[in-house]
């Protein structure tokens, strides 16, 4: 019942893409059945005719004998180019069917909301759903199965009427072998869909030691720690438990094929001794002996094929509904970030009011509430700093503040509007962020910052801003230039502090209404730190600028700062206010990092 629920789906699915992208596919396999059908009987009819007429030596004649031959040779020839002609096409069809599920995919997962990206049984179903591109051929792999079954079907009902008119008995050790071939094969796709279950965690670790390890960003933390030999084990592990499953549930499937081998010998022996006797008896010619044996082949093999492609349709069908259940269920019923892009929420250019009301979170599958009853407003213009211990909510208040995750208690405000209400894609077009651990991408310096968003801004002025113009005027090909060597031999690897000068002119460049710097200056040295410092009213005038740092010198910056403990608003002031307070936990952090400057 569960197989027949997930054809159904696969089908709807995968049936319909194909309708719609390309009709003439269906078409193909139209032709591609009724050449399938009608090639098998030009050998066993022609066979026959030739066999008889040139064993009867006393009716022999030589024009027939010659018309049969062509027959066959011309019948199969064009069967065959026909075959070809039909197989070339729905393969290109096949790969382009191929890229556009892959890209769906990727797209899918670049569109799915932040905390997807953090949940082990997504990332199992998303790597399940490439697994099952890679492996089942897709709309290939799903309907050319019901395309072997009809034209199978077609294939068994005509040789049955052939042998039933002449020999019915031969239809016993055919029927025995299909019963055989059936349980096996079952038996075997059973194992299969285990098989591919079990392994997509496995591969997943394993993914990830044999091509993360091998990028640089691991290379140097690697040598100086010594941990090759921990990493070679925890890779050896998962290379040995992919081997032993892959071992243990190939066992099974030769176990099966061996005991259905021995009951094809058996039938086939059977088969022969029907014949023999029967051609002794002269019940039979020499040409029906050939063109019966030939037939209760291919009754055994259609036969065979119909329920080899039933079991192959319903193990590509409890594949592919990995990808289904991705992108129809992860991926849809509002868990795609552009299902509210067009929210009617006016989306404004100027400097934002931001107000948390009573907010609080826990990430999911936690029951550990990072932040509890945040209430803050942020006026619109304000340079607002954040600041406390490690682990306190600084971060998740920012992810929050930045709709990563929208599964929090209370309410957040953007100018008297729940951010709820708000399009993500509208939504990100009122933020410029600079995370801690930002990401450049293997672009030209130029596209990281614009990030092929082409807007009439002096790029040259926000090189000037961002401390980068000397930086750039020094490389060969400018802003051309590409970052890391991923496609150009060229390429640059960028310092941390350039890096991060580039994820600052990034988040100039995009000149959003709402500044977010988590920690902008973490990698900068003192001369580029207090460059930064000098043109921070560049970076962030007429805007809402929220600023987090460990280093509290910088939050003199700021209009006011708020201080984070254990998810909690703890304090709250000027930094003049709060260095009046003693004992408050401002007055301690910044006190203990100004006596080593001191």
């Amino acid at each position: 019942m569960k197989n027949s629920k997930d054809n159904i789906r696969c089908f709807k699915f995968f049936g319909k893409f194909a309708w719609q992208n390309d009709k003439k596919y269906y078409l193909l396999l139209i032709a591609n059945i009724i050449v399938n059908s009608v090639s098998p009987f030009i050998t066993i009819i022609g066979s026959q005719y030739l066999i008889d007429e040139i064993a009867d030596s006393s009716k022999r004649n030589i024009g027939w004998v010659v018309f049969w031959v062509a027959f066959i040779c011309v019948g199969n020839f064009i069967c065959s180019n026909i075959r070809k002609f039909i197989g070339e096409n729905i393969s290109r069809i096949g790969e382009k069917f191929d890229r556009i599920f892959k890209t769906n995919l990727c797209m899918s997962c670049i569109n799915m909301k932040f905390k997807h990206t953090e949940d082990t049984e997504v990332l199992d179903t998303i790597k399940n759903a490439e697994r099952a591109l890679n492996e089942t051929g897709q709309v290939n792999g799903l309907i050319t199965s019901l395309a072997n079954i009809i034209t199978n079907f077609i294939v068994a009902l005509g040789v049955v009427t052939l042998v039933c008119t002449r020999i019915p008995w031969l239809m016993i050790p055919v029927i025995i072998s299909f019963v055989a071939n059936s349980y096996t094969t079952s038996k075997v796709n059973k194992s299969r869909r285990k098989f591919f279950k079990e392994m997509g965690n496995v591969e997943r670790g394993s993914t990830y030691y044999n091509t993360e390890l091998q990028e640089n960003r691991y290379a140097k933390d690697v040598r100086l720690y010594d941990a090759s030999e921990i990493f070679e084990k925890k890779y050896d592990g998962y290379v040995d438990r992919i081997y032993n499953t892959s071992k243990k549930y190939h066992t099974k499937f030769i176990k099966y094929w061996n005991v259905n081998n021995i009951f094809y010998a058996v039938c086939d022996t059977a088969i022969y001794i029907l014949l023999a006797v029967n051609i002794f008896n002269k019940v039979i010619s020499i040409g029906e002996f050939s063109s019966l044996f030939q037939a209760t082949s291919k009754f055994g093999g259609a036969i065979r094929g119909i329920v080899n492609s039933y079991l192959e349709m319903n193990y590509t069908s409890s594949v592919l509904k990995y990808y289904i259940d991705f992108v129809e269920d992860i991926y849809s019923k509002n868990e795609r970030l552009m299902d509210l892009s067009d929210s009617g929420v006016e989306v404004t250019d100027n400097a934002c009011e931001i107000e948390f009301k009573d907010v609080s979170f826990k990430y999911p599958n936690t029951d550990r509430y990072i932040l509890k009853n945040i209430s803050v407003k942020i006026k619109s213009g304000e340079h607002f700093a954040i600041v406390g211990q490690n682990g306190a909510g600084k971060t998740t208040f920012i992810k929050l503040l930045c709709h990563l995750y929208d599964n929090y208690e209370g309410e957040i405000l953007i100018n008297g509007k729940n951010a709820r209400e708000y399009g993500f894609v509208e939504y990100v077009k009122m933020l410029s962020v600079v995370f801690q651990d930002f990401r450049l991408f293997a672009f030209t310096i130029k596209e990281n910052v614009t990030v092929f968003d082409d807007k009439n801004i002096d790029m040259e002025e926000i090189y000037k801003i961002a401390d980068i113009d000397k930086w750039i005027e020094s490389l060969d090909e400018k802003d051309q230039t590409y970052i890391y060597k991923m496609f150009v031999e060229n390429g640059i690897e960028p310092s941390g502090g350039e890096g991060q000068k580039l994820a600052i002119a990034r988040a100039l460049y995009k000149n959003a209404p709402i500044v977010v710097l988590d920690e902008p200056t973490a990698a900068l040295d003192p001369i580029s730190e207090y460059e930064v410092y000098k043109n921070f009213d560049k970076l962030v005038y007429g805007k809402t600028a929220i600023y987090i740092s460990h280093r509290l010198s910088s939050c003199k910056f700021c209009d006011r700062i708020i201080v984070f403990n254990n998810g909690s608003i703890v304090e709250e002031g000027s930094h003049e206010e709060l260095m009046k307070n003693t004992c408050g936990l401002y007055y301690n952090m910044y006190s203990t990092q100004a006596k080593h400057y001191k």
